[in-house]
């Protein structure tokens, strides 16, 4: 393996692009939830907020069948997309729709014809029971949406279009608010209107990432997987599994910590949990941002067996995660402005709900980069420690909140950041001695490896012209390195020289600090090749396919391109992540000379 030659220009503005639009998406959908909590707090009065929190746990249930089943599936379509294997693509994707279709309808009945049941036994309080029944009975009857509306947004940010997804999801909870509005205050009908004003909100994102799927720019098709169903939902099952754990011990840290709360400080003391609550789930709308942008670009990458883009991109995310919820801090310690938004007037109530986030804040920074590395451990592959770390933050946290509210003299609010803080210290603790215990060099933090099994050429390349001829000579000497066939080494050294001359001519704006990025692979059969750029959208397969009749005319620039699509077939063309993306797949010839 060739010495990293490797800036973060490339991964970092694919992260970066992703990222805004997966927060904003999260945000967007967040802030639609949050507004029920805050429409029917001001309308319906403060025990509605209550009632909803005690049946969030629900709600969680069907994100958790969400994650299962689409969560995994995205990160199998990612790794496809990333090789270029069409076929699978189309599979992934059918499969997963299908047992959105089954699955999610079965879960969404069930809750809604047990929700008395279960609402009568999570809370034996009668001033809430009611509203939380009328609640979570309404919204079940399509909790099947909300799971859908996820897998699609999932897939469709993947494809490298996470702004559709924003549309989608920002058009959405306008609707959300606007049926909030409707049904809450103007038609009366309580905490109710908020379900169904959540409903209409899937219903828009569904219609809009729909119609997106139906282009010829998508990757998805439907494609009935035959046989192959039973093991690509067992694959997605497994692959989703670690993060569904960490959502489900979500809702069932939620459920205990209700109890908890409800226990030692009444209804009041629920009231400045759900609160706290609604922080902590806004903190989720940035997490949730970056695992996404992990898991899509990350899976990518894997696809592509690009190893120190990974390393990139799972740095460059601790530090946008570490920036976002240092803000969200700040904003809790502002004083009165959370109380203000929820409807607080009581006077005694607003010091006390602001002295209580502002101690309830210190847990947010080490909750976060537990809930990042966890998900980095799963995605290259360290399944155990993913899921050892998700259940070992829930059990302390309750466990510590819990201790915490047993001493006499100590407030069980500060029992949430005294367990995030251990949970992280462990966490580092037995990623430092995997490492030094593995038998191949890995991160002492994330875990990532050092370098893949196979030949890899790893290079930025400056749109300086003796800098693209320089990296042109050092993929030579590295294909003549791989020993292979005269003929396959000429094709592959033809093909990146006009790609990569192709870009450094036609980029234009402030280019001086950029680079775009050049990665090989090469395994016992074949070598893969990926080209990423940041300029203006540009397909060089199609412009190298342009007919024959055009052959002569003044505008016809790209016979170099055309000669690359006949040299190699196996050229696909993908602008995602703000980047344009060639992906090459040339076969080793058979007999190497």
């Amino acid at each position: 393996m060739n010495k990293p030659q490797r800036n973060a220009f490339i991964v970092s503005k694919a992260l970066r692009t992703f990222v805004v639009a997966a927060v904003l998406t999260a945000a967007a959908a967040q802030l639609a939830h949050t507004a029920d909590s805050m429409i029917v707090g001001h309308i319906v009065g403060p025990d509605a907020v209550s009632a909803i929190n005690l049946v969030l746990p629900l709600v969680e249930v069907l994100n958790c069948m969400g994650f299962l089943i689409c969560f995994g599936a995205n990160a199998m379509g990612a790794q496809a997309i990333g090789s270029g294997d069409k076929d699978k693509v189309a599979r992934v994707f059918t499969t997963t729709i299908l047992a959105v279709m089954t699955l999610g309808l079965a879960v969404s009945l069930s809750i809604f014809i047990f929700s008395r049941e279960i609402v009568e036994a999570l809370s034996d309080e009668p001033r809430l029971n009611e509203m939380a029944y009328e609640y979570i009975h309404t919204y079940a009857i399509g909790g099947w949406l909300q799971m859908l509306s996820y897998g699609l947004c999932l897939f469709v940010a993947t494809d490298g279009k996470p702004r559709t997804v924003t549309k989608a999801v920002v058009v959405g909870a306008i609707a959300n608010g606007l049926a909030d509005i409707l049904l809450i205050g103007i038609l009366d009908m309580g905490v109710a209107g908020a379900a169904i004003g959540s409903l209409v909100m899937f219903i828009a994102n569904i219609l809009i990432l729909g119609n997106y799927l139906r282009s010829p720019n998508s990757s998805y098709r439907l494609k009935w997987p035959g046989k192959s169903a039973f093991n690509i939902f067992t694959t997605q099952i497994k692959e989703g599994a670690p993060v569904t754990l960490s959502n489900s011990l979500m809702a069932v840290t939620i459920l205990l910590l209700n109890h908890i709360v409800l226990t030692y400080l009444g209804a009041d003391g629920l009231f400045l949990w759900s609160i706290c609550l609604q922080m902590l789930l806004l903190s989720y709308v940035f997490i949730d941002g970056v695992i996404e942008s992990l898991f899509a670009v990350g899976g990518v990458l894997i696809g592509e067996r690009d190893v120190r883009g990974l390393q990139i991109l799972v740095r460059h995310a601790l530090i946008i995660i570490g920036s976002l919820v240092a803000v969200l801090m700040v904003i809790m310690y502002i004083p009165g402005l959370i109380g203000l938004l929820f409807g607080v007037t009581d006077a005694a109530l607003a010091t006390e709900l602001n002295r209580v986030l502002r101690i309830f804040a210190l847990m947010m920074i080490p909750f976060s980069f537990t809930q990042i590395l966890l998900n980095a451990y799963q995605l290259v592959g360290h399944q155990k420690a993913s899921v050892i770390t998700a259940t070992a933050q829930t059990v302390l946290m309750i466990v510590i909140v819990w201790v915490t509210a047993e001493i006499e003299g100590v407030e069980l609010w500060w029992g949430f950041a005294i367990g995030c803080g251990i949970v992280l210290v462990i966490q580092l603790l037995y990623s430092t001695t995997k490492a030094r215990m593995a038998n191949m060099d890995i991160s002492p933090v994330t875990m990532i490896p050092e370098q893949m099994e196979g030949h890899t050429f790893d290079r930025s390349v400056t749109y300086r012209t003796d800098d693209v001829y320089t990296a042109l000579d050092e993929i030579d000497q590295f294909l003549k390195s791989a020993s292979l066939s005269k003929d396959v080494l000429f094709d592959v050294n033809i093909c990146c020289e006009e790609l990569m001359t192709n870009i450094a001519k036609y980029s234009t704006g402030n280019i001086a600090n950029r680079s775009f990025d050049v990665h090989f692979y090469i395994d016992d059969e074949a070598i893969y090749v990926t080209i990423k750029d940041a300029g203006k959208p540009f397909d060089p397969m199609k412009a190298g396919k342009m007919s024959d009749k055009n052959i002569g005319n003044k505008e016809y620039q790209h016979l170099g391109l055309r000669l690359v699509t006949n040299i190699i077939p196996d050229i696909t063309y993908k602008y995602m992540y703000g980047q344009n993306t060639v992906f090459i797949y040339k076969k080793k010839s058979a007999s190497n000379e």
